[in-house]
């Protein structure tokens, strides 16, 4: 068989792209080695006339490039061109990697199918690696199950892995009732990672999409008997959840210490208690504290100095067992839970492997703990709050024009520092919200441009939306409202490589409706 140099090209091609596939759950410099490759193979195949060709065929397309155009008006502006470089440079993929897809031959069903296979199999093996990691290690922060990339953005590869092993369960191509049933453990095995590492990001992701997948069947279905079980699952999905979260929200904060049963220890030594509102798993956390018993008992127990951290941590761990806060309950305690305090472990509901209720918890604990003493450390979320105040503070003095590509840590810096921030200490962070990054950027226009880019294929493009790109839609999109997710070489190649790849192949729009 002889192969032109067209085939030979366009065979690079599809194994370069199955490889950044793979290669997007596991590992940044593959990423950047296959994109580099991607660009040397579509320079060398030289069929500019094509190129052309297909690009004027496809011109929607350039939309995705125009958005590093539009980021090159905040080099107007900036006074750090060290840092203006590395960012335009790590950004440059957003330029040609549509262009590439766009330009080169669409890829074939088979192809597609392929490539689908090679990011789901990725994605398990490294869930399949964290889960054995986090089975055979103690692990304290469970962001560090996730061993290949960053937490966040893997969980966002679950979940697209999740949706894409449903897909290939459903669609009407599938090779049997074998492969189904394989799809399907794939798809339970990516929500029992989803609840293992309890990323709140992840899990929500999860709800929207299958409120999403049943509200999605529910117009689309022609069947009256199809319908009727999309909208009692509909329902049922938002009814449960809800209820969950309530129930879960009711046990954490229902005070149960309103009527005060004791005042002293069975030893006979007083009880003292604050009444400073801070309720914990129906508790209120300084009621029946006897603190000279808890030194006592806690040296009987553990070789761990008895200080403010462990004293804090103790108090806290009995309040989220029911128990009071004296020598009986430190010595009712199994060795685990001895263990769980000397690591720093607050509440015995922290140690739950699955489930929204340990996230929820330190959610809540963190909200209490603002209300009460104006703390936002170790909460990620008020974290994030207090840097979008930040951002829009910076962004208020320069929105028109924004601080300039390279500037905008410092700008925030700053902000932080003049707003006596607890965390402006920490330099160098991120707005944690891709509009507002790219508004302190390079202005307003460049904000406006990114929500159009997402939002325009839906009106200019609508024959070519398939649900695998509402999916990675709403995946990326509600990422880039809490993290700076673009700004992530996983995040940049999802959004100038795979959503592309989902518009502009007709063959596999074809594949993806049959």
């Amino acid at each position: 068989m002889v192969f032109s140099r067209a085939d030979i090209h366009h065979g690079f091609y599809v194994l370069a792209t199955g490889v950044l596939m793979a290669s997007l759950p596991l590992s940044h410099f593959a990423m950047g080695l296959v994109t580099f490759l991607l660009l040397l193979n579509w320079v060398a195949e030289w069929n500019w006339r094509e190129k052309w060709e297909r690009l004027l065929h496809n011109p929607q397309g350039l939309v995705f490039s125009a958005l590093f155009v539009v980021m090159c008006l905040g080099l107007f502006k900036t006074d750090n061109w060290h840092n203006a470089g590395q960012y335009m440079l790590g950004n440059l993929s957003i330029l040609f990697a549509p262009i590439i897809i766009i330009s080169s031959r669409p890829f074939s069903r088979r192809e597609m199918t392929w490539f689908f296979h090679a990011f789901i199999v990725a994605t398990t093996v490294a869930c399949v690696c964290s889960v054995g990691y986090w089975l055979t290690h103690e692990v304290r922060d469970l962001r560090t199950i996730s061993l290949f990339i960053d937490h966040i953005r893997f969980s966002l590869c679950v979940v697209l892995a999740l949706v894409l092993s449903v897909r290939m369960m459903l669609q009407k191509s599938s090779t049997g009732a074998t492969a189904r049933v394989l799809y399907a453990l794939n798809a339970l095995l990516m929500v029992v990672y989803l609840f293992i590492a309890q990323t709140l990001t992840g899990i929500l992701l999860f709800f929207i999409l299958t409120v999403a997948f049943l509200f999605y069947v529910l117009v689309r279905s022609k069947n009256v008997r199809e319908k009727w079980l999309m909208l009692v699952g509909l329902v049922l999905v938002l009814g449960l959840f809800s209820l969950y979260c309530t129930w879960i929200t009711y046990i954490y904060y229902h005070d149960n210490d309103k009527t005060i049963t004791a005042t002293t220890t069975a030893l006979g030594h007083d009880y003292t208690f604050v009444d400073d509102g801070l309720v914990e798993c129906g508790h209120r956390v300084n009621y029946y504290v006897c603190r000279p018993e808890l030194e006592r008992a806690w040296a009987l127990r553990s070789d761990t100095a008895y200080d403010y951290m462990t004293e804090a941590t103790l108090i806290r761990y009995l309040n989220s067992k029911g128990l009071h806060k004296d020598s009986a309950a430190v010595m009712s305690l199994s060795t685990k839970d001895i263990h769980n305090i000397e690591q720093r472990i607050a509440n015995v509901e922290y140690t739950r492997p699955l489930g929204l209720r340990r996230a929820l918890y330190q959610t809540y604990f963190s909200f209490s703990n603002y209300k009460l003493n104006h703390s936002i450390n170790g909460s990620s979320l008020l974290e994030r709050v207090e840097l979008w105040k930040a951002s829009w503070g910076a962004i208020s003095e320069n929105w028109v024009l924004g601080v300039g590509v390279g500037d905008q840590k410092a700008a925030l810096d700053r902000q932080l520092e003049r707003m006596d921030s607890p965390i402006a200490h920490r330099h160098n962070r991120g707005c944690h919200n891709q509009i507002l990054t790219y508004w302190l950027i390079s202005g307003v226009l460049l904000a406006a441009f990114l929500i159009f880019v997402f939002v325009y294929p839906f009106f200019g493009m609508r024959k070519r939306i398939t649900f695998i790109y509402v999916a990675l839609f709403i995946i990326v999109f509600c990422s880039l409202l809490v993290e700076d997710t673009i700004d992530t070489q996983t995040g940049r190649m999802l959004f100038s490589i795979v959503m592309p790849m989902l518009l502009f192949n007709e063959e596999r729009n074809e594949a993806a409706n049959a």
